[in-house]
This record gives C-alpha cells, sequence and structure tokens, in this order.
C-alpha cells in the first residue's frame, strides 16, 4: 500500500532508508565504470518505486558518477559516492584503482653499455586489452642479476665492468628482463 487516504487527501508514505548496492567499499579501476543502484525503502521496510533519486561525488576529480549510478574511475584516490531521495541520504567509498597490469616490455632487449655509462631502459605496461599503462601507484621493482658487472636504478643501467647482467624489472608482481651486456 503505497499511498494512505485521508478523506480526499492522498499523501505519499515517507522515504525511510537507501540501500545502495553492491553494499559496502567498493574499487573501480581507472577509465573503467561500476554500476551502482539503490533501492529506496519505507518505514516498514517496502520497496518505494517511482522516487526521484540524485546521485553525488564528494571528489569528481577523482571518481564521477551519473544520474543512473555509473561511477567512472578518473584518477587514483578515494571518492564518497552519495544517493539522496526525498533528504534520506547513503554513501558508499569508492576507491579508484590503477588497472591491472597484463604485459610489461623492457626495452631494448638485448641492451649494450659502456663501461662507466648509463643506458636507460625503457618500460612499456599494458593491460588486458593493450591500452598503454603508467607506473603511476604500481610496485616497480628493478634488479641485476650481477652487480659486479651493472646496477640499475629506476631503469637506468650503469655499466661497471665488462660482462653480462640480467636487469629485471617487476611491476606489481608482472616480471620482464633484458641482458645488458657491458663493453669495455
Amino acid at each position: 500500500e503505497r499511498f494512505r487516504h485521508y478523506g480526499s487527501d492522498v499523501v505519499q508514505v515517507p522515504v525511510q532508508s537507501i540501500a545502495i548496492s553492491p553494499a559496502g567499499a567498493q574499487t573501480v579501476f581507472q577509465g573503467l565504470t561500476l554500476q551502482l543502484a539503490a533501492t529506496v525503502k519505507d518505514g516498514n521496510n517496502n520497496i518505494l518505486t517511482g522516487r526521484t533519486i540524485s546521485w553525488t561525488t564528494s571528489n569528481p576529480a577523482i571518481a564521477t558518477v551519473s544520474s543512473t549510478g555509473v561511477v567512472t574511475g578518473a584518477a587514483l584516490g578515494n571518492a564518497q559516492i552519495t544517493v539522496e531521495c526525498e533528504g534520506v541520504t547513503s554513501s558508499v567509498s569508492v576507491t579508484v584503482l590503477p588497472r591491472p597490469v597484463a604485459s610489461v616490455g623492457l626495452s631494448p632487449n638485448p641492451g649494450t653499455v659502456k663501461m662507466g655509462s648509463q643506458l636507460q631502459l625503457t618500460l612499456d605496461l599494458k593491460d588486458s586489452d593493450g591500452n598503454q599503462l603508467t607506473t603511476t601507484g604500481r610496485s616497480v621493482v628493478w634488479d641485476s642479476s650481477n652487480k659486479p658487472v651493472a646496477t640499475v636504478q629506476d631503469g637506468v643501467v650503469t655499466g661497471i665492468t665488462p660482462g653480462n647482467a640480467t636487469i629485471t624489472v617487476t611491476v606489481d608482481g608482472k616480471p620482464a628482463s633484458v641482458v645488458v651486456t657491458v663493453t669495455p
């Protein structure tokens, strides 16, 4: 029973609560979307339909939300998404994460550097759709298999003594490596 009748006046049952689904804190990948839905209920826990609801975001630079509850991850960080109906509100926390790395490439492969010189390696990160990714917000670990021959820091290889070293980078748990030859 949606309406109570008082003589000739029709009074709408007031909104008591709004539930957002999926419930709880949510994550969305940068550049991708997440669909939220709102269920409006009265004081007897009956679902109310046909009510006007509005969605807002606490930080549109991090996550935007459409009038139908579609959240889009804009930048890495956190935002509160709030739904409102007739003065009753409900919120959910959304964390925008970097899209998962599907492939890691390193170039040049193989690499060559003179003793006492440096070689800048180029990192090529892609997601499962082949989109280019950045290292922002990711774990990036560089290592050299033969530190007396070559060291590496932030992708810059320094040739120490002639020989070969395998330079490995691991991005969010995904490895890639190149063999670097140090020449006299």
